[in-house]
């Protein structure tokens, strides 16, 4: 006779490889029979761009990149410290996330000891942007209303619920890095998609212009 520790043991062993059955199959059955090369061309841009975010701290001396926390979107208030970072590469992120973000060092990460361009929650929506358009190179999906809501409610629950002040509550860095992880890969398969399905109207309006 099992004991009940036992079973339960049993159980979920029972469920995850149920799961990774399913989870093989519906691989399987939505696997391209190529890699989808305008998923490609968005993933490798998205990858430059999220690539050049995590560079520009180490383009910097180490500790030498802070902006407070008393940025506003758009207002350009770091534009100074920002024109003392040597490397014009940097720059043109710093510059972009000066543009885009409020750049609140306690809402961003760091790396090399220097804050990166764009906040934490912005930093961590690019991430799951390259995820998502990675995952449509090699899988052909589609995305409905309840999974898209699935990926942006918790973003906009936990940015929203911070913003109006409600609960007293305050988000932190790896809830920012979760939901905007989770809004990022939702957005990047649907990159993904519209930039595929794009590419097959042009060509087949250029075979009808070609065989008219």
């Amino acid at each position: 006779m099992i004991c009940m520790g036992e079973y339960f043991i049993l159980r979920a062993g029972y469920i995850a490889v149920k799961f990774c059955d399913k989870f093989k199959r519906w691989l399987s059955a939505n696997r391209r029979e190529a890699p989808d090369r305008p998923s490609i061309l968005a993933f490798s841009i998205l990858m430059v761009w999220f690539g050049g975010n995590l560079l520009s701290p180490y383009l910097a001396p180490a500790g030498t990149i802070y902006f407070g926390n008393d940025g506003l979107v758009g207002s350009g208030d770091n534009a100074y410290e920002i024109s003392q970072i040597d490397s014009g590469f940097a720059r043109f992120f710093y510059k972009a996330g000066d543009a885009n973000c409020h750049q609140h060092a306690d809402r961003s990460f760091f790396l090399h000891g220097n804050q990166m361009p764009f906040c934490a929650r912005c930093t961590s929506i690019f991430f799951g942007l390259v995820l998502g358009a990675g995952v449509m190179i090699f899988l052909s999906l589609e995305l409905n209303v309840f999974w898209i809501l699935l990926g942006l409610a918790p973003m906009a629950l936990d940015g929203g619920i911070q913003l109006l002040g409600l609960f007293n509550y305050e988000s932190t860095n790896l809830m920012r890095f979760l939901t905007g992880s989770m809004a990022g890969l939702v957005t990047g398969i649907a990159l993904g998609y519209i930039v595929s399905e794009l590419t097959k109207i042009a060509v087949i309006k250029t075979k009808i212009r070609k065989g008219g």
